[in-house]
């Protein structure tokens, strides 16, 4: 008696399926709102008696909220080193600087983009950084070169971004210039980001 009723269910069922959304064709929406996001890539200062220093790695990390589809706001903390490059003077008669030209650069920055569509998922951003910055050891100055420095610092960078097919995540690649103010140092980033929008 319930053989012939699941039957009729389990030939039904092909139908229901095919009832839903298809997949293919349905236009992929952008995920906007809160995000996080992990980058690492190279970083290097200018200036200095050197005139840059050697690539050292930069990591940033970072969270954020994308205000609308095009205007996008967060906070990132990234860790670098400058490596070789000496913002002091040379000792007299050596080329040792008189102080560190080696040290980390800490960032703690306030960050907006603003997204300019190229293609179908794919954008430009240019963006806008301020924020402090702490270097240890200390490169310039007369005090303790032990004793780290604090500082603002602001910037400015310009990337690309491109929302994948897979949802929640985006990739893209950065290069962001900022200036230390106090010490006048110019500092570069550049790194690839993969973006996760909740």
């Amino acid at each position: 008696m319930k053989t012939p009723l699941l039957t009729a269910v389990l030939a039904l069922l092909p139908t229901a399926a095919l009832s839903a959304t298809a997949p293919e064709g349905v236009p992929l929406e952008v995920r906007r709102g809160f995000f996080t996001e992990a980058d690492i890539g190279v970083f290097f200062t200018v200036g200095g008696l050197n005139r840059y220093s050697n690539a050292q790695t930069y990591l940033q990390l970072g969270v954020g909220y994308d205000i609308s589809d095009r205007v996008t706001l967060g906070v990132h903390f990234g860790l670098g080193a400058s490596a070789a490059n000496c913002f002091a003077s040379y000792l007299p008669g050596t080329n040792e600087c008189a102080r560190s030209d080696n040290f980390s650069v800490v960032f703690a920055d306030v960050t907006a983009g603003y997204l300019v569509p190229l293609a179908t998922r794919f954008y430009l951003v240019p963006k806008l950084a301020a924020g402090m910055s702490r270097l240890d050891l200390s490169p310039t100055g007369t005090g303790d070169p032990a004793e780290p420095q604090t500082m603002p610092n602001a910037g400015v960078g310009i990337g690309v971004e491109y929302a994948t097919p897979l949802d929640h995540f985006s990739v893209g690649a950065d290069v962001m210039a900022r200036y230390l103010i106090g010490p006048n140092i110019p500092t570069f980033a550049v790194f690839p980001r993969v973006k996760y929008t909740f």
